[in-house]
């Protein structure tokens, strides 16, 4: 079992055409087997076969023409000839109202190409109201259920602590890996990952998980965060791939690490931080930079709103062209 940036850069297909409503691109990425099975929100959509599926698929689109589609999260796996993947996105419809949705897929290899043979999408309901017990849902509330740091550590073998998350991120990838190819991507897709791995390591950190097309990575000093971010930024500006083009983000504070990941609102604002950099950019939080502020150049701040956070933030641009940091 293995991450598959080939079917991930399916899925961000079908997102991105769903999201168009592009009924021609939906219809050559569904397999044409008679097991093919939708499941959808309602009680009644269990839609069995090819022919069925897409006839209902086809209405359904135009039914319901989408205004903008926010991608969430993405996982996408493979083992041989099967392959699985689940996203959220937030959809807002032309009358405003806005929603999250969850899709879960299983692809199977048919003559070369991965094709989805099973597809169920679903709109999240609270615990308390489908079954009427308020379930735990994640780690951290498991945590603050039963209370205390003793019991955090052993749940998950790990410290709390103090890291500096590096967020990277493919400009424009959708569009990019539409016009290369399925399989042309998601070579470029290990290169550039393999690429960010190893100027991770070189530096200190560790990679926390692959986003696709980017990553989120965890680093204990500040300043080996930023220099490879510079480092990161100069491979892409010289790889042989001209058209790649990464945004970065820092941010520092306190996390609670699991097994394998790292949860936390240092981790929410890291991402969103660099969901706010322009292409080629390192944006760089007013707590990181304060860290660091004397062995980095940093543009004019800036102060914008992050989504999903209260209030406006100080960010500032991380000069690496010419940092002196990067010799």
């Amino acid at each position: 079992m293995k991450h598959s940036p080939e079917i991930e850069a399916i899925v961000r297909r079908v997102w991105s055409a769903r999201a168009r409503g592009d009924l021609e691109v939906l219809e050559g990425l569904w397999s044409d087997s008679e097991y093919l099975l939708i499941i959808g929100s309602d009680e009644h959509e269990w839609i069995e076969g090819a022919r069925e599926s897409l006839l209902v698929t086809s209405a359904q689109v135009q039914e319901w023409p989408i205004e903008e589609s926010e991608l969430l999260r993405i996982r996408a796996f493979e083992d041989g000839n099967v392959g699985w993947a689940a996203f959220a996105e937030r959809r807002t419809n032309p009358n405003g109202r806005s929603s999250v949705f969850r899709r879960t897929m299983v692809f199977v290899l048919q003559a070369g190409s991965w094709k989805i043979v099973q597809s169920h999408f679903s709109a999240p309901v609270p615990n308390l109201e489908a079954v009427g017990v308020d379930l735990t849902g994640s780690l951290s509330e498991l945590v603050a259920s039963i209370g205390g740091d003793h019991e955090l550590a052993s749940l998950t073998g790990q410290m709390s602590g103090t890291v500096t998350l590096l967020f990277t991120d493919i400009v424009d990838s959708t569009v990019i890996s539409q016009g290369m190819g399925d399989i042309t991507w998601s070579g470029v897709i290990r290169v550039h990952l393999k690429t960010l791995r190893k100027v991770v390591e070189d530096h200190g950190g560790s990679v926390v998980k692959t986003l696709g097309d980017g990553g989120m990575f965890a680093f204990r000093s500040g300043s080996s965060a930023l220099q490879a971010a510079i480092k990161i930024q100069q491979a892409i500006a010289d790889s042989a791939e001209p058209r790649l083009q990464i945004r970065i983000g820092a941010h520092t504070g306190d996390v609670v690490q699991t097994e394998d990941d790292y949860l936390g609102s240092t981790v929410n604002k890291a991402a969103r931080v660099a969901a706010a950099a322009e292409a080629g950019q390192i944006l760089v939080s007013s707590t990181t930079a304060g860290l660091v502020s004397s062995d980095f150049e940093f543009g004019a701040p800036i102060m914008v709103e992050l989504k999903g956070l209260a209030g406006t933030h100080q960010l500032h641009p991380l000069v690496w062209q010419h940092s002196r940091a990067s010799a």
